[in-house]
């Protein structure tokens, strides 16, 4: 429903522009809709594909649509499976002929994927967006999912647009998918309209509809030139770039360095903007340290003359650009939502093997923007409760200035371990062990350890690496009894294994000479086959323990030994068999020699 929903807003929002609600000044100005018609769209709703909904709504909208409004409209994702290229003009802008565009739309397709920042560029383009005033109208319900960074692409057309506008329309997003729309909005100057629910619809529209007619707002004024006496530090991303607009930490230290290699500090400044002005300063010279106080991996340290009377200005570029983490189990999966961590080396190793860890950010998720140094570094990542899932990037680049996302995957998937004693069996309720090793041996014969999970319990749930895999898994306490497995894991899979002990559950009932005892026991559970040795195998033994113990041994059949511990010449032995999930009493009487 949130497709629908979507264009339904959108559409009204066009409306109320293209008709007679608003001042002539917008009912004039060229608009293009990008519209959705990815693979989400073949949904039902009401009995009806969501795609025909979306035309019927067209359809009612084209006959209140003014002859003189310029419009357009963009569609993606509506011919080809997986094709991030498949974004389509589907009507030139200009004067709207309604039986054109309901032929084009009419001819639409739910099947593919959302470059919906390749479509917003293209919609730029045709509109003239350096030269002309225009504003692109977006419908989504969802993230991008060809790797682009709208929030990067909303900086680039309003830096380079005359007046330019994105309009982002959203029903029932997501929250961890809302933020490159909102932001895509924001950079433009355009509004995120968001409609959570059919009821508030209307208001949405309302609100919008007044946000269309709001007169622009006024210019931030430039600010003003330094004129009182003082250094003024003014902090850029890049070079001739936006000012940092976060808070910054500023330290001044003297040039020269003591015999430890320290410098003396000067003055310092915590948690203020860029533009703040160091007074009374001494003339001199000096080294001036640039922190990011909520980016404390990005420092810069220059070297500054002062003038104590003058008023003068320092300009400091970070030498910053944006990159945005995007993770998921597969390629083009959806996004984990497992805590991640992320590692940043330079990109070549010094003689001892080590990188320069340039940052690290750890328990974050998916879809998070970090700032980082411009330049080219390896990436390492892991998902933070199963470090032993990892992936590289070997060359990252970073551009000064600029905002890239990069998908990660992980190539995993997930698992659940179901345990019992027999097959069809109820769930074990103790603790288990679990290790996962590689199916192929070394040259020495042992088998790679990926990872374990102890004293986990009957149907817990994990993150595997994609490949095949044999599971040893144990009775916690219980360790002689255990089992061997293979399985098969593929990228986002969820899969649940069944894994049978074969086992049986025992109270040990002792007597000695046919009377109950308290005293402590030593018992020993043996196979009943001997070896060429004329030796059984030992399966297990318990030291103090008392008459009705009770434990898990192996199905099969066994030969059960005891004795008093303080006593040891009164002893007794006799057989049992076990079948698969068995409950039952074993008695032993013991007796004198």
């Amino acid at each position: 429903p949130r497709s629908i929903n979507c264009i339904i807003l959108s559409m009204v929002l066009l409306a109320a522009i293209a008709v007679g609600g608003v001042t002539p000044a917008l009912a004039q100005e060229k608009l293009i809709m990008v519209l959705d018609s990815s693979g989400s769209m073949a949904g039902q709703i009401e009995s009806r594909a969501k795609l025909d909904v979306a035309r019927s709504t067209i359809r009612d909208l084209l006959g209140k649509v003014k002859p003189t409004t310029q419009l357009g409209l963009i569609a993606y994702g509506h011919r080809r499976k997986g094709d991030c290229a498949d974004i389509e003009t589907i009507y030139e802008v200009g004067k709207p002929d309604g039986a054109a565009i309901m032929a084009a739309v009419n001819r639409l397709n739910a099947v593919g994927k959302t470059p919906l920042s390749t479509a917003v560029r293209k919609a730029a383009e045709q509109l003239n967006f350096t030269e002309d005033k225009a504003t692109v109208i977006l419908i989504s319900d969802g993230k991008e999912t060809c790797g682009a960074d709208p929030c990067a692409l909303g900086r680039e057309l309003k830096s380079k647009g005359l007046d330019f506008k994105v309009h982002v329309v959203g029903f029932d997003i997501k929250s961890d998918e809302r933020a490159g729309l909102q932001c895509l909005a924001d950079e433009t100057g355009g509004q995120y309209v968001p409609a959570n629910s059919a009821a508030d619809l209307g208001a949405a529209i309302y609100k919008t509809i007044e946000v269309a007619q709001a007169p622009a707002a006024a210019p931030e004024p430039e600010p003003d030139p330094v004129v009182e006496p003082g250094l003024r530090v003014d902090v850029v991303v890049s070079e001739g770039g936006e000012t940092w607009k976060g808070d910054i930490g500023l330290k001044l230290f003297g040039e020269k360095q003591g015999l430890d290699g320290k410098r003396e500090k000067v003055a310092d400044a915590w948690r203020v903007k860029s533009g703040h002005i160091f007074k009374n300063m001494k003339d001199g010279a000096f080294v001036m340290e640039v922190l990011l106080a909520d980016h404390r991996h990005i420092k810069r340290t220059v070297q500054v003359d002062v003038r104590g009377n003058e008023a003068q200005i320092v300009t400091v570029n970070l030498n910053i650009g944006q990159v945005r983490f995007d993770a998921s189990l597969a390629e083009e999966g959806e996004a984990l939502k497992h805590d991640l961590g992320w590692w940043v080396y330079g990109p070549k190793e010094g003689l001892a093997g080590k990188r320069k860890k340039i940052a690290e950010f750890w328990r974050v998720k998916s879809g998070r923007v970090f700032w980082l140094p411009a330049g080219t570094w390896r990436v390492e990542g892991a998902i933070a409760d199963a470090k032993y899932l990892r992936v590289v990037r070997n060359e990252l680049t970073v551009q000064a200035g600029g905002g890239d996302a990069h998908a990660f995957s992980f190539n995993a998937g997930t698992v659940r371990f179901d345990a019992s004693l027999s097959a069809e069996g109820a769930a074990f309720k103790g603790d288990l062990g679990w290790t996962i090793l590689s199916q192929q041996k070394d040259l020495s014969g042992n088998r790679k350890k990926i990872t374990n999970f102890w004293r986990a319990k009957s149907g817990g749930i994990f993150l595997l690496p994609a490949g095949e895999w044999l599971i040893e898994g144990v009775l916690a306490d219980h360790k002689y009894v255990s089992l061997s497995q293979t399985i098969s894991v593929s990228p986002a899979s969820e899969a649940a294994h069944s894994f049978n002990f074969n086992a049986a559950t025992v109270r040990f009932d002792v007597t000695v000479n046919g009377q109950p005892t308290g005293a402590d026991l030593g018992l020993t559970v043996l196979g009943l086959e001997k070896d060429l040795a004329g030796k059984q195998k030992k399966i297990t033994d318990f030291w103090r323990t008392r008459s009705g113990a009770v434990t898990v041994l192996p199905a099969g059949k066994f030969l059960l030994k005891g004795l008093l511990a303080d006593q040891k010449e009164v002893k007794g032995e006799t057989t049992l068999e076990l079948n698969p999930g068995d409950e039952k009493p074993v008695a032993l009487d013991l007796k004198n020699p």
